[in-house]
């Protein structure tokens, strides 16, 4: 019975999980995560000088949230550097790229990299933000916790109106497609 129990468990854990790759190799992610047409829940995060920031939910400006693994790492560098600049003039566009990563190494990263037009936070104290967007590797046990590279672009009613899982983590998300779906919604063109 036991033996059972514990396989319905997992096969129900296969049939919500996400499964992407990292250099290759089979990542899962803990869930599907949120979808287009889904309400973006409010989460906490802070930010490099430890103030709280509410990430999702309605706002008078539209939002990117990128989740990425960590700022110490090549590609979400470029990744947060290609949004600094893309969104550099428009006024309606809110990016947020959030991490584990502590506020102090985030603080570095921004600075190093003159990063102005993003707001870099992390959930460190709370990864279950994480969990409610799909966001989080599940498996293999090296990466459990960290995230996926997981964009949403959430409307000014806290509406989902676009998602990427990046299937490989070691690949930067599609700039074109983010900034098309932006665009139609916003009053600033690119």
């Amino acid at each position: 019975m036991r033996k059972i129990i514990l396989s319905l468990v997992l096969l129900g854990s296969l049939l919500l999980a996400q499964t992407v790759t990292f250099k290759g190799e089979e990542v899962t992610l803990n869930s599907k995560g949120l979808q287009v047409g889904d309400k973006a829940p409010i989460f906490y995060t802070v930010d490099k000088n430890f103030q709280e920031v509410v990430v999702g939910g309605e706002k008078k400006k539209i939002q990117i949230i990128a989740f990425v693994p960590s700022f110490d790492t090549g590609v979400c560098r470029l990744e947060t550097m290609a949004f600094n600049e893309k969104i550099n003039k428009m006024k309606n566009v809110i990016v947020y790229a959030v991490s584990k990563d502590l506020p102090f190494a985030i603080g570095r990263f921004c600075h190093d990299n003159k990063i102005t037009n993003v707001i870099t936070v992390s959930d460190y104290k709370d990864a279950n933000n994480a969990l409610r967007y799909g966001a989080t590797i599940s498996a293999p046990v090296f990466l459990e916790g960290f995230f996926g590279r997981v964009v949403y672009v959430v409307d000014t009613e806290g509406e989902i109106i676009y998602k990427e899982i990046v299937s490989e983590i070691n690949n930067e998300p599609n700039y074109d497609k983010i900034m098309e779906v932006v665009s139609s919604r916003s009053s600033t063109k690119l």
